[in-house]
């Protein structure tokens, strides 16, 4: 199965690939696409933190962070499945150096480890406008065949 690519046409359109619609939480965290480089693997999001991502100290609160992350990692492994297996997260572990800055966008970018027939590792890294590493995130996650239709 040859990976399909993720392209800004179709993610703005609403999908992932020809038959896969970007999830509603994607839209809720302001995810916008920024590249897919098929050949390297890496997918890169970025997300404009809203003022609701807010914890009592005024800085995105980790769990939008991680979800941010989750939401890149979940279609590179689409897109490296060739569309056949979606990721079911079995564990996901959270690296935070520093937070995005409420209002300010910040990227992930995410690539597939190792790809085996059950099981796929994913990682990410969270980068600011400047380049500063903000978290980082790696993943194991069960294969399971896409849904059609």
């Amino acid at each position: 199965m040859p990976p399909i690519a993720i392209t800004k046409a179709d993610f703005d359109a609403g999908r992932i690939g020809k038959q896969f619609a970007v999830p509603p939480c994607a839209a809720h965290l302001n995810a916008r696409f920024e590249s897919h480089n098929l050949e390297t693997g890496v997918l890169r999001i970025s997300f404009l933190p809203r003022p609701e991502f807010a914890n009592p100290g005024g800085t995105v609160q980790g769990g939008f962070i991680t979800a941010m992350m989750d939401d890149t990692m979940g279609p590179v492994v689409l897109a490296a499945t060739g569309g056949e297996k979606v990721p079911v997260t079995c564990d996901l572990y959270t690296t935070y150096f520093t937070s995005p800055k409420i209002g300010e966008r910040c990227y992930v970018e995410a690539k597939v480890e190792r790809l085996g027939k059950s099981i796929a590792f994913t990682s990410a890294t969270m980068f600011n406008e400047a380049g500063d590493v903000l978290a980082k995130a790696s993943q194991t996650a069960r294969l399971v065949d896409a849904p059609r239709g």
